[in-house]
């Protein structure tokens, strides 16, 4: 499995991460659920925002 994506199906999570400024790559429909999800690429900024959404939600 690469670590280098996050697949963000939580609405409240992507208007956080929206909130600090980060920039999705795209969105997409899982085809199972059908529910939205967000892709980011993990990078420092990402990680400590992460952080910060686990210690806040």
């Amino acid at each position: 499995m690469n670590n280098a994506y996050l697949f963000c199906y939580s609405p409240a999570m992507f208007q956080f991460l929206r909130a600090r400024g980060h920039r999705y790559i795209c969105v997409g429909i899982n085809e199972r659920t059908g529910g939205r999800f967000w892709l980011y690429a993990k990078d420092d900024g990402l990680k400590r925002s992460l952080d910060d959404y686990t210690i806040v939600s």
